[in-house]
């Protein structure tokens, strides 16, 4: 049996934890950018790229939303790095 590094496995789940915070952030973003813009330049739900963050940021330039999503990203890079350390390279 493989013994897995308990620290490999709270980045796991912080990383799962974190991407998840992420997209509901994101679509919380999909949402307001939504509720402002004419029905032509909506964006969809089920197809989005990095304009969510930028046109959310020009439309709500106050807004802690932005740092939220950030601060997902860099915990899920975290975890990916540690769990590259402590589990693949043991």
């Amino acid at each position: 049996m493989t013994h897995i590094s308990p620290v490999a496995i709270v980045a796991v789940c912080l990383g799962g934890l974190s991407a998840l915070l992420a997209n509901l952030i994101s679509f919380t973003m999909i949402d307001k950018i939504n509720e402002l813009s004419p029905e032509e330049k909506r964006i969809s739900y089920f197809w989005w790229g990095t304009e969510v963050r930028k046109r959310f940021k020009q439309l709500y330039p106050k807004n802690r939303l932005t740092f939220a999503l950030d601060s997902c990203m860099a915990l899920m890079l975290v975890s990916f790095v540690l769990i590259v350390r402590y589990w693949v390279f043991g």
